[in-house]
Formats: structure tokens, sequence, C-alpha cells
């Protein structure tokens, strides 16, 4: 059985990735909240920003990530190719 939290990290790019944060940080919280998230929060780091959530299931993390506005967001980070990584587990 897989972890149903879910880690999303974007780094620096040509912006910084706070930046990024502040534009979209409401996207993945409107998604998070839709899809019955159980928690989350965003963590910054030396390189840029991390969004951590849990779900009650995999479906539902699954869900959250095939959400067009998550898909839209991540495509607008700093450096959507080489600094995006999108991995399932972590959290508290």
């Amino acid at each position: 059985m897989s972890d149903p939290w879910l880690r999303i990290e974007v780094l620096d790019g040509e912006i910084p990735a706070s930046a990024w944060r502040r534009a979209n940080a409401e996207v993945f919280l409107d998604a998070a909240i839709a899809d019955r998230a159980v928690r989350w929060s965003w963590r910054v780091h030396d390189l840029g920003v991390a969004f951590e959530v849990a779900f009650r299931t995999e479906q539902i993390r699954d869900e959250f990530c095939r959400r067009i506005s998550v898909k839209e967001a991540l495509e607008a980070a700093p450096d959507p190719r080489r600094g995006v990584t999108v991995t399932s587990g972590g959290g508290d």
C-alpha cells in the first residue's frame, strides 16, 4: 500500500520559488480542500518550497494530481522541467 501523503517540491529558477508559491498557493489549497485533504503544509528550504498534503486514500491523492488547476500551476513553476518534483510520501 502506498502513502496517502503527497510532496510537491518546486525549486528556484529565473524567479524564486517563494514568488511562485505566493502566486499559486490558493490553487493548491482550493484543490486540497475540494479533494478532502486531511492535512497540508508549506515548507520553505534553501533551494525552494515544498507543499505536503495528506488525503484519506491514494485514489483521492491521485485525483488531486490530475486536476487541471494543479497541472497548470506546476507548469508555471520557475523551472517546470527540472525544478518540480512530485512524490508520494512525506508529511510529519
